[in-house]
């Protein structure tokens, strides 16, 4: 399971808690948002991949039965399914951002962006009294005891501005969908996942492999964060093609 950006992974504890009663759990957290490692920072989505691949082959054989990201997640998840030294049978992107981030030649270019764009986030998510914290669960269509759980208020800038600068001018391989049985899930509750799920069509209609859902009643992945049998119940329908 890989959490979103921004945030740690104690989002979806309650649910791996569940989720572990059938399966074995690997719940990864990102350097510069672990709570239990505080002093790492975060470097690029291609090194949070190449480590978990490591880790999948030397431990598993490079064979697992489901990928799970969520929102940030979905960018990690892509790395790790271009990784050929990996089998995976099915993998769930819930939330993920169908938009690439503009194709920005110059460094200049480059701190300019992550200035104002990952500046709003920093502001708005880095360290939240409780007005903020409220806004953010009204777009997201989160509850407030969940908000609370998952962000992380010791990240640096950056970790921050990390996450984003190593994504600038990279277009996003579609075709690795093929390598899995491959899902998009996205809870439409609140606004943000509407304007991540903007391009789904025009992706189906460009002929890449994969299933999708949409949630209606649920927030930016609420399913992982707020349902924890429902969303084990939706991931083994996943698993076994339904």
């Amino acid at each position: 399971m890989l959490h979103g950006g921004g945030v740690s992974y104690r989002g979806v504890e309650p649910t791996v808690r569940v989720v572990a009663q059938k399966y074995h759990v690997i719940l990864v957290a990102y350097d510069g948002f672990n709570p239990s490692e505080p002093e790492t920072e975060f470097v690029s989505v291609q090194n949070e991949a190449k480590r978990l691949g490591d880790y999948l082959v030397e431990n598993f054989g490079g064979h697992i039965d489901i990928l799970y990201g969520i929102s940030y997640g979905g960018r990690v998840l892509t790395e790790v399914l271009a990784d050929e030294r990996l089998h995976i049978t099915t993998t769930i992107a819930d939330g993920i951002s169908l938009k690439d981030y503009p194709n920005i030649k110059s460094r200049l270019g480059k701190e300019l962006y992550c200035f104002f764009f990952t500046g709003l986030f920093y502001v708005v998510m880095a360290d939240p009294g409780p007005l903020r914290t409220k806004f953010l669960c009204k777009v997201t269509g989160r509850r407030l005891e969940e908000a609370n759980r998952l962000l992380y208020r010791r990240a640096t800038w950056k970790s921050w501005k990390n996450q984003d600068y190593c994504l600038i001018g990279k277009k996003t391989d579609y075709s690795v969908f093929e390598r899995t049985d491959m899902h998009l899930w996205y809870g439409i509750k609140g606004s943000v996942d509407k304007k991540l799920s903007a391009n789904l069509k025009k992706l189906k209609e460009q002929g890449y492999p994969f299933r999708y859902k949409i949630f209606t009643e649920l927030g930016h992945g609420g399913l992982a964060g707020e349902q924890p049998e429902r969303f084990l119940e939706e991931m083994i329908k996943a698993h076994e093609g339904r």
